[in-house]
């Protein structure tokens, strides 16, 4: 028979972002790496489209009665969840996003893709921080083994928790293949019009959050237009947050607003013409667990600035510009770098290179590998 093993996308928002992406690759491409394995994933019937089952041997579960809002949704995983899994006897539940059911009822694999609610508690309310303190730590004690996305993050989980080096697995994340293919005209198009932009950019994809070190971008971008750069303007592409308010004001009274670009949220289905659009992408993160859009754009052959710190190097190697991201002077430095076309067009060769080193594939390869060697009984 079959081994049944389960993940779980319950917790994810309704449009894919970090974790979601992660877990919405590794489901479509685990059936194609484990054609022994049955798969299956539990999600709410608002996320059906965003997570394709890759082959016969995988398919969604969901869950009709679990609310959307995060309280809801927990305190009905509390109550149902263990039950669910027993119902669909499955053999190992494999937590994508950093949490496992609260009781055992099967082998656990799980996912902690960074401690930044350890390394930055202050990025979030007190209750929200504390409820990630308190459940990471009951968590992680339920696994029998512990995947992560970067060497980096292997450090941080043991800087916070302790957990036994032989307990924890790096698994690097893959970039899908539709980002080395070259975007058609007409999604170049689309793209256009769905931006409002005509003039050369500057690209960041990601949370529009503190962590992500935007003012420091904008205020770079500011002395790169400062010093006789009038034609690039700067697209930060990513979902409305509260907590990014203060942006078009700092772009506003640094005299760059018309030059500054929030997009929003940008449809999955454009990012690879977002990217390739783009003529350097810059993402000076403060941390990283592994940084997915830097290996996407450096697939696109988008020159890439990034930072020097936590798993950025990791993902960039030596086919980026590697900047100090607490410093407004480098990171305007590097940008101007990149804009000069013949370092573009190196960084353009060297980061395609690079890039080709993550694949889904090999991801799923290794998450089998691990699926094994839990069930084996290690």
């Amino acid at each position: 028979m079959s081994p049944r093993i389960a993940l779980s996308a319950l917790q994810q928002r309704h449009f894919l972002t970090g974790t979601g992406r992660y877990i919405a690759e590794v489901f479509r491409a685990l059936p194609g790496q484990g054609p022994r394995h049955e798969f299956l994933l539990y999600l709410k019937k608002s996320q059906t489209d965003l997570y394709p089952t890759g082959g016969e041997n995988a398919r969604q579960s969901v869950m009709e009665g679990c609310p959307d809002s995060p309280v809801g949704r927990i305190l009905w995983e509390w109550r149902h969840f263990c039950r669910q899994l027993r119902q669909d006897e499955v053999d190992l539940y494999h937590g994508p996003s950093n949490f496992l059911p609260p009781r055992k009822v099967c082998p656990y694999v799980l996912t902690l893709h960074d401690m930044i609610y350890f390394r930055n508690p202050g990025r979030t309310g007190y209750i929200k921080a504390k409820y990630w303190h308190v459940y990471t730590y009951s968590t992680w004690r339920q696994a029998d083994l512990i995947l992560t996305v970067s060497h980096y993050s292997v450090e941080e989980i043991r800087r916070f928790l302790p957990v036994p080096a032989n307990k924890i697995r790096v698994i690097y994340n893959g970039v899908n293949a539709e980002y080395f293919e070259t975007a058609t005209p007409e999604l170049r198009r689309r793209l256009r019009e769905a931006i409002g932009v005509e003039a050369p950019y500057v690209l960041y994809v990601g949370r529009l959050d503190p962590d992500k070190n935007l003012t420091r971008l904008i205020e770079a971008f500011a002395r790169v237009a400062q010093a006789g750069n009038r034609d690039h303007v700067l697209v930060l592409a990513g979902a409305k947050d509260h907590r990014a308010e203060h942006l078009p004001r700092l772009a506003e009274k640094l005299g760059i607003a018309e030059r500054v670009i929030f997009p929003g949220y940008v449809d999955q289905e454009l990012l690879t013409s977002l990217y390739q659009e783009a003529d350097v992408f810059c993402y000076p993160s403060l941390n990283e667990g592994f940084g997915l859009p830097v290996a996407e754009a450096m697939a696109g052959g988008t020159p890439v600035v990034t930072s020097n710190t936590s798993s950025l190097p990791e993902v960039a190697g030596d086919a980026a510009i590697m900047v100090n991201p607490e410093s407004v002077e480098e990171i305007a430095k590097g940008l101007g770098e990149a804009l000069r076309p013949e370092r573009g067009t190196e960084l353009s060769e060297a980061g395609r290179e690079r890039a080709r080193r993550f694949t889904w594939e090999q991801s799923a390869r290794e998450h089998i590998a691990a699926y094994e060697e839990v069930l084996a009984g290690r």
